[in-house]
């Protein structure tokens, strides 16, 4: 159906007929002033993405760490984007099946859902289980053994990074509620609720998919005025020095294995079998050389070899600038 022309438009138009040379006047779409939608209010400031970005750059780093050291190869995770949508989209946007995972948002009243796609899914349980970590190249639901061993070797750790990284902000518990594959079937929040969506990219071997995680603003909304610039520099200007200390402690407590390399020699095979008690085997390291000291397999020290009483040992004399052997040293 046609707009219905106002009395001020065919008042033109009929002056316009009679002047042929009158310009009818015309309004620019961008000169008018912009209108609010009401359908999808801006609950997030810009101050609280940017917030929100913080937060979950940190997460990223020490999650894909320790993935790193538990599936023993490198897990890269790095916050993409977030933006500000409704739920309704949110939910629209997921494919089917998708790893739906709520999180009960403690001490708040609410819930937060992260979701994997299936192909992330099955490569971490792949390689959780001795596999080559090779996706499978087809999309299905996850059965329940598959099922327990993400819950307690991925999501488990996921929700405790996820609750150190907010605690700069509020102390919070992302405690895994339920798991669902169907997005239709999410009962979290209503269709026009604002939520704030962070897409991560999850790398590992030669796949990347996106991780993402929403946020309800229904279920921020107590901690919101603690998302500002001055709340989270405070907490990082006055570090606990409880936690430093406990720091300090594990790292002095740690044991590192270190290895003096006396020197290095070739030999056959059969030279090696008709080995001896008292054969000699040359090495390639000269009695006024400095020997190799390495901590793990980096050289870090030179020093040369001494006795102490009834015990062999080796005096240090120079630490090693770089791990190569070659390298610059300073003497001491």
């Amino acid at each position: 159906m046609h707009d219905i022309l106002s009395q001020e438009e065919i008042d033109l138009l009929i002056r316009a007929a009679s002047q042929p040379d009158l310009e009818l006047e015309t309004t620019d779409p961008k000169e008018e002033d912009p209108v609010y939608d009401f359908s999808r209010p801006n609950k997030f400031s810009k101050e609280h993405l940017r917030a929100l970005h913080r937060i979950h750059e940190q997460f990223s780093r020490t999650y894909s760490g320790y993935m790193s050291a538990k599936l023993r190869n490198k897990v890269e995770v790095r916050v993409h984007s977030i933006e500000q949508i409704l739920f309704g989209d949110f939910v629209r946007s997921l494919p089917n099946p998708s790893v739906l995972s709520v999180f009960r948002v403690q001490p708040l009243e609410g819930y937060s859902v992260m979701q994997l796609t299936p192909d992330i899914a099955f490569l971490l349980h792949d390689r959780l289980c001795g596999g080559d970590g090779v996706p499978m190249g087809r999309s299905r639901g996850l059965t329940d053994i598959e099922t327990a061993v993400l819950k307690r070797q991925v999501l488990s750790v996921f929700s405790s990074h996820l609750s150190d990284a907010w605690k700069d902000v509020a102390n919070l518990q992302f405690d895994l509620e339920y798991m669902e594959s169907n997005p239709q079937f999410l009962q979290v929040s209503s269709e026009r609720d604002a939520v704030a969506l962070v897409t991560m990219r999850f790398s590992l071997n030669d796949t990347s998919d996106m991780i993402s995680i929403c946020l309800p603003h229904r279920t921020l909304e107590p901690i919101m005025k603690n998302l500002t610039h001055i709340r989270m520099f405070e907490s990082l200007q006055q570090p606990d020095p409880k936690r430093i200390e406990l720091l300090k402690a594990k790292v002095r407590s740690a044991i590192v294995p270190v290895e003096v390399e006396l020197g290095k020699a070739t030999v056959t095979v059969q030279d090696l079998l008709d080995l001896a008690p008292g054969d000699v085997i040359p090495l390639n390291t000269k009695k006024n050389e400095t020997l190799d000291i390495k901590i793990g397999s980096m050289t870090k020290f030179k020093g040369t070899p001494g006795r102490l009483g009834e015990r062999l040992g080796v005096v240090v004399t120079a630490v090693c600038e770089t791990d190569d052997d070659e390298g610059g040293l300073d003497d001491e």
